[in-house]
């Protein structure tokens, strides 16, 4: 049996037609069932890159960091106030963005909530540099890590709203704006 050139040349388009047809019905009926999947609730994932823990309810880990002001090791804890946790560092483009509205909020309301930061990422240099150019006074900790994975953070900025006891009141990933700290700080942490 001998091909013909000219029957297979227009069998080829047939085929390809044919597979195209099929694979897109495929395809959509496999696509159907989209909307079950996003209303029904799946487990919840540990972090990885673009999640957060969810811990809010639950006690802070404080861990051991360095004071970027004395170079000095020690644990945060609460002093009997609520507290703003800050995770940032130096490159990234919403910790800049917000660091003036945390400074704003820690000359607000410093006398009653306790600001820190923490940065995970820098160095002692580049991290005060930045704190230095954004006017930064609330105390700032460099950290190598630790406290990252105790407090279950993947994605930076994230800030902590800490009750006097230490447990999580709030957690917000991304960029803050000085409405979104007020709003935490009087509603979440009920501190005017």
């Amino acid at each position: 049996m001998s091909w013909n050139r000219r029957k297979v040349l227009l069998f080829i388009p047939i085929v390809v037609l044919f597979v195209s047809v099929v694979g897109g019905w495929a395809l959509n009926q496999a696509s159907d069932d989209v909307d079950a999947n996003l209303t029904t609730p799946g487990s919840i994932q540990e972090p990885t890159i673009g999640t957060n823990a969810k811990n809010t309810g639950k006690k802070f880990p404080f861990v051991e960091v360095a004071n970027l002001a004395t170079g000095e090791n020690g644990t945060i804890s609460p002093a009997g106030k609520p507290m703003v946790i800050n995770f940032w560092f130096s490159t990234c483009e919403p910790c800049k963005r917000e660091m003036p509205a945390l400074s704003a909020a820690a000359i607000t309301y410093g006398s009653k909530v306790d600001f820190i930061g923490i940065n995970p990422n820098d160095s002692e240099t580049s991290a005060n540099a930045f704190l230095k150019k954004y006017k930064i006074t609330y105390a700032n900790y460099l950290d190598d890590g630790d406290q990252l994975a105790e407090a279950g953070i993947a994605t930076l900025p994230a800030t902590f709203f800490i009750d006097a006891d230490g447990t999580i009141v709030s957690r917000h990933t991304g960029e803050l704006t000085e409405a979104d700290i007020t709003d935490q700080i009087e509603n979440k942490l009920k501190v005017s």
